[in-house]
Parts: C-alpha cells; sequence; structure tokens
C-alpha cells in the first residue's frame, strides 16, 4: 500500500515538475505582448505555434498566455467566470473583442494588408493566412459551400453603390 502511494505521489510531483518546466520555456521563448508595436491575432496565433511545439497541454495554455499579457489584459480574462476563464478559445475570443477584431476587421486586414519592406513572402503569407482565418472562424465557415457564398456576397458588397449599401445596412451583417 505505501509502496503504491509513494508511486503516485512521485507521478504527481513529476507532472508538476514538467508542467513547471513547460511553463518556464515558453516564457522564455515569447516577449510579452506590448499593444503598441504588436498584432493581437499575430500574437495569438505565434503563442499558439509556440505552445504546440514546446508541447504544452491546451489547458495549460490560458495560464501561460496571461503570463506573457500585460496586466490590464490579464485582469480582463480574471474577470471571466472560472470555467470560461480556463477555456483558451474563450480567452481568445475575450482579447480578439477587446481589440475590436471582428469579422470585419479581419476581412479588410486580409484584403489590404502589404508585405513589409525588407519582410519575407513567407511572412506575408503566414499573416495573410491568419487574417483569412480570424475572418473565416468569425462569421463561421465551415464548408466550401458557405465559402463561395461568402466570397460573392463581398464582391457583391464591393461594387455596389453607397445608397444601395445604406438601405440593406441591416442585411448586409447577415449575408456576410
Amino acid at each position: 500500500m505505501r509502496i503504491s502511494n509513494a508511486a503516485e505521489v512521485n507521478s504527481v510531483v513529476s507532472t508538476r515538475s514538467e508542467n513547471s518546466k513547460n511553463r518556464l520555456s515558453l516564457k522564455n521563448l515569447m516577449q510579452k505582448f506590448d499593444a503598441q508595436v504588436s498584432d493581437i491575432s499575430m500574437y495569438l496565433a505565434l503563442f499558439e505555434r509556440q505552445a504546440r511545439t514546446a508541447g504544452i497541454e491546451e489547458t495549460e495554455w490560458v495560464p501561460q498566455l496571461i503570463s506573457l499579457l500585460p496586466l490590464d489584459l490579464a485582469q480582463i480574462i480574471i474577470k471571466e467566470p472560472e470555467e470560461k476563464m480556463q477555456d483558451y478559445l474563450n480567452v481568445k475570443e475575450v482579447l480578439l473583442d477587446r481589440f475590436k477584431m471582428k469579422p470585419e476587421t479581419f476581412r479588410l486586414k486580409f484584403t489590404q494588408h502589404q508585405r513589409k519592406p525588407g519582410a519575407l513572402w513567407r511572412e506575408l503569407v503566414f499573416e495573410l493566412r491568419n487574417y483569412l482565418d480570424g475572418w473565416l472562424d468569425g462569421l463561421e465557415v465551415r464548408d466550401f459551400e458557405n465559402l463561395k457564398n461568402l466570397m460573392i456576397s463581398d464582391q457583391i458588397k464591393r461594387r455596389v453603390a453607397g445608397e444601395v449599401k445604406e438601405h440593406f445596412l441591416d442585411e448586409w451583417g447577415k449575408v456576410s
């Protein structure tokens, strides 16, 4: 009985120490988020990639992320109900809302984004993919048919006259 209890205690201690190592390594892999110079959606994409690379379980992502955020953003997350605060996807949504990163914002970033001077083309591809994913995820586009409808409605919105846009303003949100 004592041997099995000792083995369980060692297992728990080992798991905790592994989690501590992961927590330290991710903090060393990334800089803290700075809203003045970083785009929150790009930062979260980098965070997710680094967390996966470091082998951190998704259940540990929220504490890891909170340690990388400035105090004012961490406080926004902490104000969430506890069960929502532990859900990374909910925390991500809260942060994107805080920075007004709605589907329309992602659409604009996707269609207007340009390569920065001196940046690699692969960086542009990563940024465009991130903005497209944000746009599609925000509108819950999950299949090819919905994607086609979105692309067609987006093209119509771009080509229609201003007075028509104003007339259908309430319905535009439903179409895209």
